[in-house]
């Protein structure tokens, strides 16, 4: 299915409380964090690429803004659906505690070839 008509209202990326790039999200490592999309409606779960979402080790040291991300959920592992009501995706992404000290970049890529990526400084 192509999503490119639908992506234009996910180019300006994530809604809250996942802050956008160059901005480095910081947060504890463990939690799990809901990262709030949309696509201008349900366009059903299978949104992801083949193999995505993907992380990417990055540097800490960038200069880049922090912000603390204000709301982690409980989640036993990742997990995508959608909301009817406010027309959002949501991506509750289940994290690491070995990557305390760590930065890594969220990856998602659509299955339109889109990609969109949001950064993570672990504690």
């Amino acid at each position: 299915q192509d999503l490119t008509p639908k992506l234009a209202r996910m180019a300006t990326g994530s809604f809250q409380p996942v802050d956008n790039q160059p901005t480095v999200n910081t947060v504890n490592s463990g939690r799990a964090i809901p990262v709030k999309f949309s696509l201008g409606g349900n366009q059903g779960l299978s949104i992801f690429a083949a193999g995505s979402p993907t992380l990417q080790t990055i540097s800490c040291t960038t200069g880049a803004p922090t912000s603390e991300i204000e709301t982690t959920v409980t989640a036993g592992g990742s997990s995508l659906s959608y909301s009817a009501g406010n027309q959002q995706y949501n991506y509750v992404w289940k994290t690491d505690s070995a990557w305390a000290g760590t930065c890594r970049r969220l990856i998602l890529t659509l299955n339109d070839g889109t990609r969109h990526e949001a950064d993570f400084k672990f504690r």
